[in-house]
């Protein structure tokens, strides 16, 4: 009789690279809220999945139609990261997190895209990276405002006849606003692709981040949930006036408790005009989302569909293309003012 164990735990400190950029001074541009509520500071953050990003050199554990192909090479990775560094200076935000990235060589190369900028205030002097083994892409954040810590938090899914599922870590990331923190809890969850065992691994994902997010507003501390969900906003649990119900994994299923956000998707006007973020298969869907929880809210949320990286009439995002080397990302970016 072959015995089965399920685990579910949080790995921290797990295949993660913590790293400042070298400045003269360091500068914070989170800057004092002028709306005359109750909140101290604004930070403007952006996200996007920047579509399978690797860089020129060749592990072995790239995507396959990546690997010994001549289309792939040092002068089309130059090219990319132009019009990526294009997209982060156009959006000119505090915080810019990406999923797909290959690995910390990459943050170093768009950090050293970004240099030279004579604008202290516009720095990225921040940055940090996550992936977990056996995966060919993870999750980055540039930063102007100081990272203080960084924690990992993997699935862990073994039994004694299935190996352990490759999927992307959480990544908690406290930065330091002046005199408060903020917490960022960046996603990528397992793709839609594949088995039919990813909706049991997103939802497996989704209990980590509920129960991550429960330990951290018990520090009383303002939260940003972002990421690409690979799960469409409306798949989520809704309780109605935008909230969304991220629920606690128990005993093999989600729970009906967990830790109430708001969703800006619902909330905000702009983000009512644009369809969704990601296209395919000629329909919009909104799996790239942020959501706020303790006493962040957000006062401006949209998709940036205005720019290079999608079409000017239909704002469907310009994808990648690795045959001839056009295109951007097969998403957009979404962008959110977080007021706290």
């Amino acid at each position: 009789m072959i015995l089965k164990k399920v685990l579910l735990q949080v790995l921290q400190n797990k295949c993660f690279f913590l790293f400042c950029l070298i400045a003269a001074v360091i500068f914070t541009s989170c800057f004092q809220s002028s709306s005359g509520s109750d909140k101290e500071y604004e930070l403007k953050v952006a996200n996007w999945n920047v579509q399978t990003f690797f860089d020129a050199e060749t592990s072995g554990n790239e995507y396959k139609q990546f690997v010994k192909n001549d289309k792939w090479n040092r002068e089309a990775y130059i090219e990319r990261l132009k019009r990526l560094c294009s997209v982060i200076k156009t959006l000119d935000v505090d915080v810019f997190v990406m999923e797909e990235i290959e690995n910390e060589a990459v943050i170093h190369d768009i950090s050293n895209f970004l240099a030279g900028e004579w604008n202290a205030k516009k720095i990225y002097t921040d940055s940090c990276f996550a992936t977990d083994k056996g995966s060919s892409i993870g999750c980055a954040v540039l930063s102007r405002i100081p990272v203080s810590s960084m924690t990992v938090h993997s699935l862990d899914v073994r039994t004694e006849v299935e190996k352990m599922p490759v999927t992307r870590p959480v990544m908690k990331v406290k930065l330091n606003c002046r005199d408060k923190e903020i917490i960022l809890i960046v996603n990528h969850w397992k793709s839609k692709t594949g088995k039919d065992t990813g909706e049991k691994l997103r939802n497996m994902q989704e209990g980590i981040l509920a129960r991550l997010a429960s330990e951290t507003l018990k520090e009383n501390n303002p939260v940003l949930i972002l990421g690409d969900f690979n799960r469409d906003i409306n798949d989520f649990c809704h309780t109605g006036n935008g909230h969304v119900l991220l629920r606690f994994w128990h005993k093999g299923r989600l729970s009906e408790d967990g830790i109430n956000t708001v969703c800006p998707w619902f909330t905000l006007e702009q983000s009512l005009v644009q369809p969704g973020s990601y296209y395919f298969k000629d329909e919009w869907s909104r799996i790239d989302n942020m959501f706020a929880a303790g006493s962040a809210d957000f006062i401006d949320f949209f998709p940036a569909a205005e720019g290079n990286w999608c079409e000017s009439d239909t704002c469907i995002p310009k994808r990648y293309s690795l045959w001839n080397g056009t295109g951007y990302s097969d998403h957009l970016p979404i962008v959110g003012i977080v007021q706290f």
